[in-house]
């Protein structure tokens, strides 16, 4: 297990987890979410090569439409 923050708060998350793996844990829909992770933009087709390492950062952002 690592330590990771996400969203401000921390989070252990198994070693050896990539964007893709964090998001099916945390139950976020992959598609309507933009991840950052220390303060760098992935893009989705980034997400299951991109492994988060101990005391990475990452904010995950949901969009949200509305009028």
């Amino acid at each position: 297990m690592i330590r990771i923050e996400l969203n401000g708060q921390p989070r252990e998350i198994p070693d050896g987890s990539s964007i893709t793996d964090l998001l099916a844990i945390d139950g976020a829909d992959r598609r309507q979410v933009a991840v950052v992770v220390n303060e760098l933009v992935i893009r989705p087709d980034d997400r299951s090569a991109h492994i988060l390492r101990k005391g990475d950062q990452v904010d995950v952002l949901v969009f949200a439409g509305g009028g």
